[in-house]
């Protein structure tokens, strides 16, 4: 690059001169730099178009100039100076190379571990989070059921239930009921006489519910009645006094 006439040349000279210089050929320039050989080619016809990006271009213009003895960097800002390299393409940076593994950011795993913990979460607790509740009433099993009481205490059991409520003869309003750990209930009724409409329902927050409707029917229980039976005197006989004669 001190060389005036060497100033004075195109840059596919001025790389032609430099090679004949050292007396190797561009394949064997190829195997001691790693550049492909078509890039190579298109660097010593000055045809920067189908160059890769301009990192590269710099990058290649650097490995050259160590194996034939110039200044890479001092021609990269000459031609850059001089506008020459327009035509090669304008990535900022270098593209990655597909060979090499990436790192992985701490934060990475630590995020892709989340996501498998909490999906496997959602898969194991999505029967819970999203099914209905199982409710079944044990007693009374009939149904409709008679009775001539006037309360009658409703068992069963419920899983998966958030809140457990009773409603009666279709009354809008309901009673809560308390669901033991073990999931077992079991509720007080008053009954009306005739038909009574018992519905037991279990809820989710989410919107699940399981109802279970109960037909108990009350027939009081018949009056004992009374009947009047005939009331018999009997008067006592007095033994007859006096005389007997035959």
């Amino acid at each position: 690059m001190n060389h005036d006439h060497e100033n004075d040349m195109s840059f596919p000279e001025f790389l032609a001169e430099r090679l004949r210089s050292k007396g190797i050929s561009q394949k064997k320039l190829s195997e001691i730099t790693g550049i492909a050989p078509v890039h190579l080619a298109n660097l010593f016809h000055g045809n920067f178009s189908d160059m890769p990006s301009k990192p590269y271009l710099r990058g290649y213009l650097i490995r050259i100039g160590r194996t034939l003895d110039f200044d890479g960097e001092e021609l990269w800002g000459r031609l850059e100076q001089e506008d020459t390299t327009k035509g090669a393409r304008v990535s900022d940076e270098l593209p990655r190379n597909r060979f090499i593994r990436s790192r992985v950011p701490k934060s990475a795993w630590i995020a892709a571990v989340l996501v498998v913990v909490l999906a496997g979460y959602f898969i194991f607790a999505f029967p819970y989070i999203f099914g209905k509740p199982i409710l079944a009433v044990a007693y009374p099993a009939e149904n409709p059921y008679v009775t001539s009481s006037t309360t009658l205490t409703i068992q069963g059991t419920v899983r998966n239930a958030d809140a457990l409520y009773l409603i009666g003869n279709g009354s809008s309003s309901s009673e809560e009921i308390i669901i033991a750990p073990d999931g077992s209930w079991e509720k007080e009724v008053a009954l009306g006489e005739g038909p009574n409409s018992i519905v037991i329902s279990a809820k989710k927050f989410l919107g699940g519910e399981t109802s279970v409707t109960r037909e108990i029917i009350y027939t009081p229980p018949l009056p004992v009645s009374s009947s009047t039976q005939p009331v018999i005197h009997f008067t006592p006989q007095t033994p007859a006094t006096g005389t007997y004669f035959d």
